[in-house]
């Protein structure tokens, strides 16, 4: 979400909530591992490594994105999530949720079985799987991209990549894979790595894949221990009182998109959309975290990133369409949101 002030907003927001131990740990250990300074980790996160002891405890969740920063700054034009995904136990990455993808009967209800309880890896993480005719597409994001700049949906993505390669096995079923973000090395290097065209800056972090392969069976597939796997992961959401509603999430982004594409960005036509008073969708924002202005200012950064791809549309015509009286509100927002010009940010394309 684009933010005034992403890292400060992000951090006195975040702390209320939490993700899988495992997870910081193991961006903790690779960090190390590259060279990362252990007092420099430490002095930026508050963390010691007594608190990585219970891999299926809870940390805050601005941990792990604050590691993947300073990574980023050291060691730039580098793909290091990929790197670190190459090699990441899937049982450090993604805790049991590994387990019961591995068991389940076939990738659909693998996939499935991630989207029900993504909540045990990061609160607010959301996944979803949608379907059409011929492709599967698997979402992601997660709102620490404000800190790491991509770098853990990033790694989020190459993990399930990774892990229906060993669940299933086979060929790729692979289509296409999207990225909200900039590349951060060269785009040769995620394309090695994912074995097709990888494009960026798209509107959503996406693996597609053909949507025959959600029928194909896993390798070790057993419905008893899928059921098991599934038993423990209910009680760490009891545990952890992870009571989330995705199809809330899912229709206010749908709203957004369909009020984005009349150039409607106020909170007024947006909980009109919803069929919400203000101040119900004022609540239903602040339950997920953020405000309603960041979501409109999330939209429009969204819609702007990909008009500026055109060279064809005047900057003066972009602003028009994102709904801005004059286009020097527009140059404003951007500037704020990306730390570029508009005219800057389609020179660097």
């Amino acid at each position: 979400m684009a933010i005034n002030d992403p890292n400060q907003t992000f951090n006195d927001n975040s702390r209320r909530y939490k993700m899988l131990t495992s997870i910081v740990a193991n961006t903790y250990n690779y960090a190390v591992g590259r060279g990362l300074d252990i007092e420099q980790i430490d002095a930026a996160t508050g963390l010691k490594r007594t608190d990585l002891i219970d891999p299926e405890g809870r940390l805050p969740e601005e941990l792990a994105p604050t590691i993947w920063k300073l990574l980023g700054e050291k060691y730039p034009g580098q793909a290091l999530a990929l790197h670190a995904a190459s090699a990441a136990p899937l049982s450090s990455a993604l805790g049991q949720l590994a387990l019961v993808a591995q068991y389940a009967e076939n990738a659909r209800s693998a996939l499935e079985a991630l989207v029900k309880y993504r909540s045990v890896l990061s609160d607010r993480l959301t996944m979803e799987l949608v379907e059409s005719d011929t492709e599967a597409i698997i979402k992601i994001y997660h709102p620490a991209e404000e800190i790491d700049g991509g770098y853990g949906n990033e790694a989020g993505l190459a993990i399930l990549h990774r892990l229906g390669c060993e669940t299933i096995g086979g060929e790729s079923p692979l289509v296409r894979v999207d990225f909200k973000h900039q590349p951060f090395a060269s785009p040769d290097v995620y394309e090695t790595f994912f074995g097709i065209p990888v494009s960026f800056q798209q509107p959503h972090n996406a693996l597609v894949v053909r949507r025959e392969a959600l029928e194909r069976s896993t390798k070790n597939g057993d419905i008893h221990l899928f059921r098991y796997i599934q038993g423990n992961l209910e009680l760490l959401k009891d545990r952890w009182q992870l009571h989330d509603n995705p199809s809330e999430i899912s229709q206010l982004y749908s709203a957004i998109a369909q009020n984005a594409e009349i150039l409607e960005y106020s909170a007024e036509a947006l909980a009109k959309q919803m069929n919400l008073s203000l101040r119900s969708l004022q609540r239903l924002t602040k339950k997920y975290g953020f405000t309603v202005r960041q979501l409109m200012d999330h939209a429009r950064r969204e819609k702007a990133e990909q008009l500026l791809i055109n060279p064809t549309l005047t900057i003066k015509t972009i602003s028009v369409r994102l709904g801005y009286s004059d286009d020097r509100a527009f140059r404003r927002a951007f500037k704020r949101w990306t730390g570029k010009t508009p005219r800057e940010y389609r020179s660097h394309l």
